[in-house]
């Protein structure tokens, strides 16, 4: 997901009003009116996993806490009034990013997790980090700029100036992609910064044919690479529900040539695993793809969902969760790009009690060598918040590699 999105993403946060009963499981009970939502920063290190809880009360609180997954034991790292939307954690250090709605700018801070200490960095979004240097870009009208400054020091280095569409993509193999679109002359460019470099390099660039349609210019998505090749989604959000329109674009190491795999896909990410490539096209959910990339050939594997079920692909295993209806979050797994194959289920079988008059769902997500599956509850019959229902509960569940329940938050 790009900067951008993940700003317009964070002004939408629901209201949370109930909380499911605690369950038989090593718990970290969540305090009341107070959710840890899907898209809310997440990170895992060295068996602790850190996240960002929202608290509604008389103001809003965002709290960051720290789960010890072999314990279930939490801590409240910090509690902020301002809405934290990026987190990375570099030598016992937490830095984040937060929105200070007073100031309207992005604010990137210091949190260490032994001291407590909390400090301030910069005014800025913070994108990266490395070995000696923080990045980060400040936004001021329609200009977009991109700093450098090494720990501890209060000068920073201007690496590129550009406009509003200028956004990280990604820290990949320790090289920085950024990309940009220039209305101009309708190109989008992607960009590189190397360790130690205070110049970028243009990677490639090309123009993009637009319809009007788009709500958001054109971006790049997810980067990935494969046996040296480079792998790179460009595309726009369009409609009313900012849906993805993405094109998946293969970039030779050996000739920097440029060819298209697949258009009109809807995912942002790119999955895949050593050797393949697995996407979904807009015109059909149910039709799923496999590029292999050794072949240069695409295949075509069929699994329909039902229901509640959700379909995600994390490297050469896809889990799919999926609600009863009654008392049981149940997880399938099996082999990426196949109709099933190796399919075990249930993988994991979460008791979990469910109401009548709301909706469930749940999914599966990789942080480190854990398997988190948050299970949310909705309730559409409220029709406070329209056609997208309200919040009841998000309750997330922690699993080693082989399934086995571990801890559970809220």
């Amino acid at each position: 997901m790009d900067t951008l999105t993940k700003r317009i993403l964070s002004f939408s946060i629901v209201f949370i009003i109930l909380f499911l009963s605690p369950q038989n499981l090593l718990i970290s009970s969540a305090a009341a009116n107070a959710t840890v939502y899907e898209y809310s920063p997440m990170l895992e290190d060295r068996g602790y996993i850190y996240y960002v809880q929202r608290v509604e009360s008389d103001e809003y609180a965002y709290d960051i806490y720290r789960l010890e997954v072999a314990t279930g034991n939490k801590t409240r790292l910090l509690s902020s009034k301002n809405d934290i939307l990026d987190m990375i954690l570099h030598n016992d250090t937490l830095y984040y990013t937060s929105y200070v709605g007073e100031k309207s700018v992005y604010q990137t801070y210091s949190l260490s997790i032994d001291t407590k200490e909390n400090k301030t960095i910069c005014n800025g979004y913070l994108i990266s980090l490395d070995d000696s240097s923080i990045y980060y870009t400040v936004m001021k009208g329609e200009t977009s700029k991109l700093y450098k400054r090494e720990y501890g020091s209060k000068k920073a280095t201007l690496i590129y100036t550009g406009n509003i569409t200028f956004s990280f993509v990604k820290n990949l193999d320790n090289t920085l992609y950024f990309t940009q679109f220039n209305e101009a002359t309708s190109k989008l460019t992607l960009y590189t910064l190397k360790p130690k470099e205070t110049k970028l390099a243009v990677l490639t660039s090309g123009k993009i044919a637009l319809d009007g349609s788009e709500r958001i210019g054109p971006t790049v998505s997810d980067i990935i690479k494969i046996n040296g090749d480079i792998y790179y989604q460009y595309g726009t959000f369009e409609g009313s529900g900012y849906y993805w329109y993405g094109t998946l674009i293969k970039l030779a190491s050996d000739t920097n040539k440029k060819s298209v795999i697949a258009e009109r896909v809807y995912e942002e990410k790119i999955y895949h695993d050593g050797s393949s490539i697995f996407y979904n096209e807009i015109d059909s959910s149910e039709k799923h793809y496999k590029y292999n990339t050794k072949t240069g050939k695409t295949s075509l594997y069929p699994y329909k969902t039902t229901g509640t079920e959700s379909f995600n692909i994390l490297g050469d295993k896809t889990y799919c969760a999926k609600a009863d209806g009654k008392e049981s979050i149940i997880v399938a797994r099996f082999t990426s790009g196949t109709n099933k194959k190796g399919l075990v289920k249930p993988f994991i079988n979460i008791s979990y009690k469910q109401k009548k008059n709301y909706e469930y769902s749940a999914s599966v997500k990789k942080y480190g060598d854990y398997l988190l599956i948050p299970v949310t509850c909705m309730d559409y019959n409220d029709t406070t918040y329209g056609w997208r229902g309200r919040y009841v509960s998000v309750t997330w569940y922690v699993t080693d590699s082989d399934g086995k329940l571990l801890a559970k938050f809220q």
